[in-house]
């Protein structure tokens, strides 16, 4: 039996309501409780998954039985009339705040937390166990067997008929997206660096070169709906569903139902948050039951044609299309954002960093901004404001290579960021070479170091890549053989790693499990010839679930 229908039959069997059918319509109701905004999805089969990533696989085909879903994610409002009707004991604790960026759980929930300022936002700061008591409850209250949708509902829901990335297209520049979703934009990259002198941009993806006038998250609904009548989809917060977390497609249902393990510690999720730059709706994601965050809601499904809605429902409608006339109305006097600015060069010394640019035609430009990132890759920190002029000088900041940017500001709003970058400097050896010295990386990213020294070190998601590599330009005294070693964390035994002495490779080095990757390790490596001068020193990576903090050359 399809899980769906078993669900209902179980809602059938312990609510005391009678329920009886018109059609596919449920007609017997307790008249008390808010119920959904559903739209009617036609029954139909799809190719669900994607080859960009291998959780998305393999691609099969699936038969979707006609059911109804949310046209909306559940608002607070939605949700406190459970809370109230229930007492049920909602997290109190969650990880809402910014400070740089989200902070580890705290106090705060679905009611009071740092960023939810209206009724008709959708309700976060929840866990899953807590959406789905919701579900379970209003089922009751209504008679008819509302439940969280499953995963093969969902992408089929969110495509609504589509093969392209997004149901409105593929939107490879990233200007259309904000007519559809909340997400990462020019609107909240300007709030979220007021707010905590923190990005987007370097964050999760690419950061949208459009206005979607929402900084966090948004009133359901502001957004153009999905060819199903469906708002919000591709992102504002993430949606959590029935689903037990699953690798990949291997053992999944062919039904479009819900896939539930004995054991299920994760459940899926879809969708985007504005905190997030979006991704295609092929994408899969998954999130502990017992997590509590400020950006992760949900939205309902239902067997069959959307019901008619309840006396309740209809008052509830009433009130959120107030609300998103009067946030419509806020919009629409929002000043435009500036163009980005042109032509940004840089000069740098031993000393110092000198960035120009060419001046705004725009006469609404009152000033200048410029950022820089402590390494590359790394999400850029305010570095000068108020600025007047089209120049800028920094004191130089070391051997890494940083980057750059500049931006326009008109009534506080800033535009895209127009970006330049440092050349890494030459290392003096023999001597320690720090990872994020690279003068060139690829397939790993840069974050804080958790070994004793401190500073940065190479990763990603599980480590670093196995197609990444890491240039480093060093000052030689004199020629000769030289001894590399390596610090290294790894929770397995790795292929490690190619060395190239000034392009030409001279062996590979293997990476043994250090006992994690908070477990940094010194580990011998093979000797190089380099000559007097400058000299390039490159590692290529062969495997993947390894970090490294740094390394150094010394004469053998």
């Amino acid at each position: 039996m399809k899980l769906n229908k078993l669900v209902s039959a179980l809602f059938i069997t312990v609510t005391s309501q009678a329920i009886f059918f018109a059609g596919d319509v449920y007609s017997s109701e307790k008249k008390s409780a808010i119920e959904p905004i559903m739209a009617t999805i036609p029954a139909g089969s799809f190719e669900m998954g994607s080859m960009v990533s291998e959780n998305s696989q393999p691609l099969h085909k699936v038969n979707i039985s006609e059911f109804s879903m949310g046209k909306y994610e559940v608002t607070v409002n939605e949700f406190r009339q459970f809370v109230e009707a229930t007492n049920y004991p909602v997290p109190q604790e969650c990880r809402n705040e910014l400070n740089g960026w989200f902070r580890a759980y705290t106090k705060g929930n679905w009611e009071t937390n740092a960023l939810n300022t209206s009724e008709f936002q959708p309700v976060v700061c929840i866990n899953w166990q807590a959406a789905n008591a919701y579900t379970q409850w209003l089922a009751k209250e209504t008679g008819k067997p509302y439940r969280l949708p499953s995963e093969a509902e969902w992408e089929y829901a969110a495509r609504a008929g589509t093969k392209t990335d997004y149901f409105f297209g593929d939107d490879t520049d990233l200007t259309k997206v904000c007519d559809y979703a909340n997400t990462a934009d020019l609107t909240g990259e300007t709030i979220l660096q007021r707010d905590s002198n923190t990005s987007y941009k370097n964050w999760s993806g690419e950061l949208s070169n459009c206005n979607d006038h929402s900084a966090y998250a948004s009133i359901v609904g502001m957004y153009k709906a999905n060819q199903f009548g469906l708002h919000d989809v591709v992102s504002n917060v993430l949606e959590m569903l029935a689903d037990c977390r699953s690798e990949d497609y291997s053992d999944t249902p062919i039904d479009g139902s819900a896939h539930v393990d004995e054991k299920c510690e994760r459940r899926s999720t879809r969708g985007g948050s504005w905190h997030w730059s979006h991704s295609p709706l092929a994408q899969r994601g998954s999130i502990p039951e017992d997590f509590s965050g400020g950006v992760d809601g949900f939205r309902l499904a239902l067997d069959g044609k959307a019901p008619q809605l309840s006396k309740a429902s209809k008052a509830f409608v009433a009130r959120l299309t107030f609300a998103q006339q009067q946030e419509q109305k806020r919009r629409d006097i929002q000043p435009e954002f500036p163009v980005p600015v042109n032509n940004v060069k840089l000069q740098q010394d031993d000393s110092s960093v000198t960035i120009t640019w060419d001046k705004s035609e725009e006469e609404k430009v009152e000033s200048y901004r410029v950022y820089r990132n402590d390494v590359t890759g790394g999400m850029f920190k305010l570095l000068a404001t108020n600025l007047t002029e089209t120049s800028f000088t920094d004191k130089k900041m070391g051997l890494m290579k940083n980057e750059y940017a500049v931006v326009a500001v008109s009534f506080h709003q800033q535009s895209y960021y127009s970006e330049v970058s440092t050349k890494a400097g030459w290392t003096a050896i023999p001597g320690r070479i720090e990872a994020e010295w690279a003068t060139e990386s690829n397939d790993s990213s840069l974050a804080r170091t958790s070994d004793v020294d401190g500073g940065y070190n190479f990763t990603g998601m599980g480590g670093i890549g196995a197609d990444a590599s890491f240039e480093y330009q060093i000052e030689v005294p004199e020629t000769g053989v030289y001894k590399l070693e390596y610090r290294v964390a790894a929770p397995r035994d790795t292929k490690g790693f190619e060395v190239l002495a000034n392009d030409t490779k001279v062996g590979a080095e293997l990476v043994k499990t250090t006992g994690g990757y908070h477990e940094w390790q010194t580990q011998q490596g093979i000797e190089v010839q380099l000559k007097k001068g400058k000299n390039t020193v490159t590692l290529k990576s062969l495997d993947n679930n390894w970090k490294l903090n740094w390394l150094s050359i010394t004469k053998s």
